[in-house]
């Protein structure tokens, strides 16, 4: 009995399957040969690769750590402040006003940088879509020059 059933092959299977291997020929056959890429699609390619897999997250990573060390050198400013601001208590002097001052002066410093990288970071989020879908327009411009 099993040998009923290998020799009764559906003929629909057998030419179901000739047609598809002929299809995959000819289709193999229309397919370009090895048509060399002009450097400028390739030099187009790399840089949109390079900057959604390496350029855009260092840049974040980098205003990240950035902004972490800066929002840490407010709070140590802080306290500097903290402590030096009792011995400002003094009836005629401050014996620690230029100290005081300095640190004032950092601190104002510390957070014109936390908004300068703040605003940095958002508008780089912001345009990353815009910027990758610049490239892409460039890349697509480029290949159908090349057609």
């Amino acid at each position: 009995m099993p040998y009923r059933l290998l020799i009764r092959i559906p003929t629909v299977l057998i030419v179901v399957s000739k047609m598809l291997f002929v299809f995959c020929l000819f289709a193999q056959a229309q397919a370009p040969a090895n048509v060399p890429v002009p450097p400028q699609v390739e030099v187009a390619r790399l840089r949109l690769k390079l900057y959604q897999g390496q350029e855009y997250p260092l840049e974040r990573q980098t205003l990240d750590s950035k902004i972490r060390v800066t929002k840490a050198r407010i709070d140590s400013l802080d306290r500097q402040l903290e402590e030096y601001q009792q011995f400002t208590k003094f009836k005629h002097s401050g014996p620690l006003f230029g100290q005081l001052e300095f640190v004032k002066v950092a601190k104002v410093e510390a957070n014109e940088d936390l908004k300068n990288l703040t605003n940095e970071k958002s508008l780089l989020e912001r345009f990353h879509q815009d910027r990758v879908r610049l490239m892409q327009l460039e890349l697509l411009m480029l290949e159908q020059g090349m057609r």
